[in-house]
């Protein structure tokens, strides 16, 4: 009787220890948080290669909370050839303005939408500009536009030469 309880024990024990591995593990995997994004493609490289659109799927628990965050790992788990700017990620420089869902903005602070988990995230380079490839624009107009405003401050008055401007 008492090896039969010692067993009892024993295969009530072993259940018990295999249940409790079982829930911790589930309990630590977390339900997969994917988001899929629709980014344009071009290579200037390939020109027989049309344009496309190219789709990515990321879980976004394994993600930073914007977009540029986003690009950034598909470009450096997914897909290495995805070409974009980036620079300051906080809004200042603009580097990375692109068309996100119909809207031209900045990657580095345009949330990835949670309230629509299935609805794709669109992505496409500045509507109103040459590509170079993928998501990157031509900035050469942009930059003799610039110019042309001259926005910095301007002296009416010539400097001495060889003299410090303060």
């Amino acid at each position: 009787m008492a090896t039969a309880l010692a067993s009892r024990l024993s295969w009530n024990s072993l259940t018990r220890g295999f249940a409790a591995s079982a829930v911790s593990q589930m309990a630590s995997e977390k339900p997969v948080n994917s988001k899929s994004f629709k980014i344009y493609r071009w290579n200037p490289d390939q020109p027989t290669e049309k344009p496309r659109m190219q789709e990515y799927k990321l879980d976004l628990s394994k993600t930073g909370p914007m977009v540029l965050d986003a690009l950034i790992k598909i470009k450096n788990e997914v897909d290495s050839t995805l070409t974009f700017r980036r620079s300051c990620r906080e809004g200042i420089c603009g580097s990375c303005a692109m068309n996100i869902d119909g809207k031209n903005t900045l990657a580095c602070i345009t949330h990835i939408p949670k309230d629509q988990p299935t609805k794709e995230l669109v992505i496409y380079p500045l509507p109103h500009m040459f590509v170079v490839k993928d998501l990157v624009p031509d900035m050469t107009y942009f930059y003799k536009q610039y110019a042309s405003i001259k926005p910095w401050l301007q002296r009416k008055d010539t400097p001495e030469s060889n003299k410090e401007i303060l």
